[in-house]
């Protein structure tokens, strides 16, 4: 019996209109890793009478959690991001085929965030896990290495399915060099390593009395955004220290990746934007004859009409990734 690897293993997802309803997926991600699989919710019969073990298990309920990790690439990307904040907000024709879109996070009562269907050949099956809505994703890049996303999901099904005949992306993925961190418009090219975190607070084992055994549409709680980075210490660190953390004052935070040309004059981008981002930790520590560095984390704020955080993809993809 073969013992596989996941060498060649494929993970697609594709935008779903109807909660519970799979579709085919549209995008092939460059997937690092994947976390799919549904799990049973069980309960066992207590009985204390006349049995030397418990009584039954009975499946109560079904749920899917989930994730995966992938290289951030400017045309692989962008449905993600529309599936985790939750709202593109506008696509604009920058240039000849170059587009920005722009996503922020999803408000109102009664809006609910996109889910997808996602499909992975676990090489002994391909399978499909319908209905995932993101619970957090982080944006993480050190020196010397790629952008990455770590995403978590929770769905509602899995079932047999069958792959697209897609292709991956054959753009260069974001990474380190690509990056440049402004805070309140003074550029800090101190930065050792970035990550940036969106969690939506995800609702879970939301069963109800329909007679199924899986959960109806569960959504977003109060989210989360929060930015950490680690930089070398020195006179502009400590004003930021002074001037922002310990007065309490909010800082306008922009981080972008800028990659290749992707057409004329125009280059592939990814930016994220806190207009209002209160420092939460920071504090140069010495630690014997090494260089200092120092942990500084963010909170972005919603502050009147402000988004809290916009993410701004530059590409080449004309339309709008949750039409």
């Amino acid at each position: 019996m073969a013992n596989f690897s996941g060498e060649d293993a494929k993970l697609q997802i594709g935008v779903e209109s109807t909660w519970g309803t799979a579709v085919a997926p549209t995008v092939e991600i460059d997937m690092l890793s994947e976390d799919f699989g549904e799990e049973m919710v069980t309960n066992t019969e207590e009985t204390l009478v006349g049995k030397a073990t418990t009584g039954r298990t009975d499946i109560m309920g079904r749920k899917v959690p989930g994730g995966f990790s992938m290289l951030v690439k400017p045309d692989n990307i962008g449905v993600v991001l529309a599936c985790a904040l939750g709202a593109e907000t506008g696509v604009s024709a920058v240039g000849s085929g170059v587009y920005d879109h722009e996503f922020s996070l999803l408000t109102g009562s009664a809006s609910t965030l996109p889910h997808f269907t996602a499909v992975v050949d676990k090489k002994a099956d391909v399978r499909g896990f319908i209905s995932n809505k993101i619970g957090s994703i982080t944006f993480e890049c050190a020196n010397n290495d790629y952008l990455k996303a770590n995403v978590t999901t929770v769905g509602r099904a899995e079932a047999a399915d069958a792959l697209e005949s897609l292709t991956l992306s054959s753009l260069r993925a974001f990474n380190f060099n690509d990056l440049s961190v402004e805070i309140d418009d003074v550029v800090y090219d101190e930065v050792l390593s970035l990550s940036i975190t969106i969690n939506n607070n995800l609702e879970d084992d939301l069963f109800v009395a329909d007679g199924s055994e899986y959960m109806v549409e569960i959504d977003r709680q109060r989210r989360e955004v929060t930015i950490e980075a680690e930089l070398l210490y020195n006179d502009t660190i400590e004003t930021l220290r002074t001037d922002n953390y310990q007065t309490g004052t909010d800082v306008k935070f922009e981080a972008t990746f800028t990659g290749d040309t992707a057409a004329g004059s125009y280059t592939y981008s990814l930016k994220f934007e806190a207009l209002n981002a209160y420092i939460t930790q920071l504090k140069p520590v010495v630690n014997g004859q090494e260089r200092i560095r120092v942990p500084i984390t963010l909170r972005a704020a919603a502050i009147g009409s402000d988004e809290p955080l916009t993410a701004t993809l530059r590409n080449m993809t004309a339309g709008d990734y949750l039409s």
